[in-house]
């Protein structure tokens, strides 16, 4: 009889246990690709349990990647090895790339170079941190959103009672402020400023992150308001909105600008 020549279909194997990030989540990602919202995190459990990763890993190693990918657009980042790093220096780096991104650049291509080990790297960011807060950006920045959104809002719920942002109790969801009918005990409507970034294309970067925590915070308040620095990011968010089958309705977008 004669031999069959058909040879067996060959699948990609799902990647071992203890897998690099870099390989964990370029091998997941297709799995993931063109899911809409809530499908997609059902998706990622699923897949993080098939490859033998708690899903909060493939997480981390999604959200690295994409940043290195981003990263390997700049013209003299291209040819660096950033996907052989650890994916703690990995998050370093764009937690510094949030505030400053000249200085992340640089600190990635010494990265690469093999000149920072994590924690030398998550020394120096801290470090670049605190000497950024004395600038005024980071907490003092947001201080000053803050301080121009609050009136804003308050003028526009005049008649709700307003709850800044302050001490909160541990089982509270964190936003930037609240409102409710006098009386109630229920705060009932929230308010929760994206960014800000003192880098402009951190907005659009961390744009969907921002959307999936206001439809989060939908589920515990009555109506949420996601404040946005400027028209053109309104736009965004809509898109973003529209293409992950999210309902215009599920929560409100402001423009409210950073000066009067």
């Amino acid at each position: 009889m004669p031999r069959s020549t058909l040879r067996p279909q060959r699948t990609t194997a799902p990647p071992r246990k203890g897998r690099h990030w870099s390989r964990l989540a370029a091998l997941a990602r297709p799995k993931l690709e063109g899911l809409r919202f809530g499908g997609r995190e059902i998706a990622l459990k699923a897949t993080a349990q098939s490859f033998g990763v708690n899903p909060q890993t493939l997480r981390r190693a999604l959200a690295a990647l994409k940043f290195v990918e981003q990263l390997e657009s700049e013209p003299f980042l291209k040819k660096l090895s950033l996907r052989a790093t650890p994916v703690a220096a990995i998050e370093h780096i764009a937690r510094w790339y949030a505030y400053d991104r000249g200085a992340a650049l640089r600190a990635a291509r010494r990265l690469s170079e093999g000149e920072y080990t994590v924690a030398a790297l998550a020394a120096a960011e801290a470090s670049a941190r605190n000497a950024a807060r004395a600038d005024g950006v980071g907490r003092a920045l947001l201080h000053r959103c803050r301080s121009r959104v609050g009136p804003v809002l308050r003028a526009q719920l005049a008649a709700y009672e307003m709850d800044a942002r302050g001490p909160r109790r541990g089982d509270e969801p964190s936003v930037d402020f609240r409102f409710r009918p006098p009386g109630e005990e229920r705060w009932t409507i929230a308010a929760i400023i994206m960014g800000p970034y003192r880098d402009q294309a951190r907005y659009a970067i961390r744009l969907g992150d921002w959307i999936v925590r206001a439809l989060g915070l939908s589920t515990i308040y009555g109506r949420v308001v996601l404040i946005v620095p400027t028209a053109s990011l309104e736009k965004q968010c809509h898109a973003w909105m529209r293409a992950n089958a999210v309902p215009a309705s599920a929560f409100d977008i402001q423009v409210i600008t950073p000066d009067p």
